[in-house]
């Protein structure tokens, strides 16, 4: 959570009503492990791949709201971040709150709906990975409702411009240095930010996910010169996207 990336997406976590059997379901699915850390009242786990810390997983605040992934992106001013999101008509849902010895975070909602966090981190760390592992995480899309708004809203609230996109017709965006995610028209589906996580096949990961309890939601999309994407719901109801490079 360091200076070199700010902009771009720094943790994920997830929220559900069940902790046990989505740490069940993602520990034989990926591999991860889970360090659990009291925190006040409740439970924050460290989700790990190998040593490293990758994501976290909580009981969810909101018990009515949906089981869900959370993207944080590392931004030098959360208090500014939320301020520009409400100005330029998204809603702040979680205030700026500083959390001891991590930093400070925001979340909001877009002008579509779509829920997204950003965090100014207290300490800096090492540079990301430029080509994230196996069962590491590695993209974001944001289905939306309005793609070309999208790309001014956040070109305002996370200064993101518009890449070069890998293949023809997709909307990129992301930092001067590096893409972050692209953007696509809602189709049938509520606007919201998706994240990926690298496997080594489509097609076992999402016959594995089933077997341990999961749904397979899209079981197949072929992204030119990128590789394969597939889209998979958890046991507790969240959604989550599996991708398969094809890029040496």
């Amino acid at each position: 959570m360091s200076h070199h990336n700010i902009g771009r997406v720094v943790w994920r976590e997830i929220m559900t009503d069940d902790t046990d059997r989505a740490k069940g379901f993602y520990g034989e699915l990926f591999g991860w492990k889970f360090e659990d850390l009291p925190m006040g009242d409740m439970t924050y786990t460290i989700v790990k791949l190998g040593d490293r810390g990758l994501a976290g997983l909580m009981k969810k605040p909101m018990p009515e709201a949906p089981a869900a992934w959370l993207s944080y992106v590392s931004v030098n001013d959360a208090d500014l971040v939320a301020k520009i999101a409400a100005a330029e008509g998204g809603t702040v849902v979680v205030p700026p709150t500083d959390i001891p010895e991590v930093g400070r975070f925001t979340v909001f909602v877009d002008f579509a709906g779509a829920a997204v966090a950003a965090l100014k981190g207290e300490s800096e760390g090492p540079p990301m990975p430029e080509r994230p592992g196996v069962h590491d995480f590695c993209w974001e899309t944001l289905s939306t409702s309005d793609v070309d708004r999208a790309a001014a809203f956040y070109a305002k609230v996370f200064g993101w411009q518009k890449k070069e996109a890998p293949a023809p017709g997709m909307t990129v965006l992301g930092t001067e240095a590096n893409m972050v995610c692209d953007v696509q028209k809602a189709q049938g589906i509520p606007p919201n930010w998706s994240t990926f996580v690298v496997v080594e096949k489509i097609e076992a990961a999402n016959e594995r996910a089933t077997k341990l309890g999961g749904k397979v939601l899209m079981p197949r999309i072929d992204v030119p010169n990128v590789g394969i994407i597939s889209m998979i719901q958890d046991p507790t109801g969240a959604a989550l996207g599996l991708f398969q490079s094809n890029m040496t």
